[in-house]
């Protein structure tokens, strides 16, 4: 994702009613965010597990990284939309 320049020039009359212009450094902290959650999802659920994890163990850390992925995309489609 890329902070888009053409926010920054328009007027708030020429954006679309369901958007919103963050400052530069907000939207950059959101961002950070963002990669926080994914990471946080990669941790708990790795591409390879550890072979000491059970597969009760590997159910529950796929459950819960399924919600951090889950909550960084919604987040991430809110900020391509704003």
């Amino acid at each position: 994702m890329e902070w888009s320049a053409a926010y920054a020039t328009q007027s708030p009359s020429a954006l679309s009613a369901d958007s919103v212009v963050l400052p530069l450094d907000a939207y950059l902290e959101l961002q950070k965010f963002h990669d926080e959650l994914v990471g946080i999802a990669d941790t708990i659920d790795p591409a390879e597990p550890p072979a000491h994890v059970r597969k009760p163990e590997q159910s529950r850390r796929r459950a819960l990284a399924r919600v951090f992925r889950l909550w960084a995309r919604q987040m991430e489609r809110s900020l391509v939309a704003s």
